[in-house]
């Protein structure tokens, strides 16, 4: 007699109710559809810091010789990630600065996204400081009833082919404004390349447009990529063994970024002391510059600068690559500039 029989049956029937309870257990989906929104806020989340300018826009605005009131005045804008517990998952420190006749204003706030309320919409919150900054030291505490947001004045976002386009309800924006009371139908677009935004008010009782420029152009503001950049005076090369004076770890972006050092004066080798720029800027042309119907073609520029003793400044020449280069320099013997994405620092040995 086979002892071990009884003890195989049972396990053969154990297995058997372990199958055809499993049988009756609903399928486990191998994936769960989300919302258009919700993927859609993942990919804005991570479009959206970067550091945008309007160089070439404010530039441009000037050399087609626009009507005052229809050229943009400079402006750049940061937005960084942050960490704001009080404000949700998707924070961002949005800083605006604006060059006017009166120097340089900058505004202050935090921007929320979240999925909704349409199922392809992603909403972006805008919590302003009216008056100083928000600084990284309280966003660990800052809560939402310390600054001010506006209800009615949200963003709501949704895909088109190669950005993101954001509408507040039409004249749902409504708030007072130096003393009178306005309403805004502002819309932001963001994409891999720029940040377009409209910043328009009017006055509620007669409509009259208050802010922004005449044309209702959107501000175009490009990303901007950073270069790490050194200055030489004089410009040796070739191997030449002179002394010369060298500026280091200048952080420029490029569109627009500028940066002034002060040389010594070196009666032996003939040099006076001067005061030294470089700027750089990848053109984004808004004009035709070429004749015989050829099309000029976007470049890296960097320019070099001096302020006189007079307080003017010239331009001594610029040299231009591809908007995409990675390196550019320049090198006028009495001096060189060089800029490149990777520091020096971090160049890797190649053959």
């Amino acid at each position: 007699m086979d002892i071990h029989r009884p003890r195989l049956h049972r396990l053969l029937a154990l297995v058997c109710f372990a199958a055809a309870a499993a049988l009756t257990q609903p399928a486990l989906a191998q994936g769960q559809d989300s919302t258009a929104g919700e993927r859609n806020l993942r990919i804005m989340a991570e479009l959206l810091p970067g550091t945008y300018d309007n160089a070439n826009q404010n530039y441009f605005d000037g050399r087609r010789k626009l009507a005052a009131d229809d050229r943009h005045p400079r402006m750049s804008t940061t937005i960084t990630r942050v960490e704001a517990p009080a404000f949700g998952r998707h924070v961002f420190l949005w800083v605006n600065r604006t060059q006017g006749a009166e120097g340089v204003t900058t505004s202050h706030r935090l921007a929320t996204l979240e999925a909704g309320p349409a199922s392809d919409e992603v909403t972006m919150r805008q919590y302003l400081r009216m008056q100083g900054e928000i600084t990284a030291a309280e966003l660990a505490t800052l809560r939402p009833q310390d600054l001010r947001r506006t209800e009615g004045c949200d963003y709501f976002f949704k895909r088109r082919a190669d950005q993101f386009r954001g509408v507040q309800g039409t004249k749902s924006c409504r708030f007072e404004w130096d003393g009178q009371q306005v309403y805004t139908d502002n819309a932001i677009e963001i994409s891999r390349s720029a940040l377009f935004f409209h910043d328009h008010k009017y006055v509620t009782k007669t409509g009259k447009r208050i802010t922004g420029v005449a044309s209702g152009e959107p501000f175009w503001l490009e990303r901007a990529r950073f270069f790490h950049c050194y200055i030489d005076v004089p410009g040796v090369g070739g191997g030449v063994d002179i002394p010369f004076e060298r500026f280091d770890h200048i952080l420029l972006h490029d569109k627009g970024g500028m940066h002034w050092v002060k040389s010594g004066a070196h009666p032996e080798r003939g040099l006076a002391a001067r005061e030294i720029g470089i700027y750089l800027r990848s053109v984004t042309w808004h004009v035709l510059n070429e004749a015989n119907d050829y099309f000029n073609r976007n470049s890296l520029v960097l320019s070099v600068m001096e302020r006189l003793p007079d307080g003017s400044v010239k331009e001594h020449g610029y040299a231009f690559t591809d908007p995409d280069a990675e390196r550019i320099a320049i090198n006028m013997k009495w001096m060189l500039g060089n800029c490149a994405i990777t520091p020096r620092d971090q160049a890797r040995p190649e053959m």
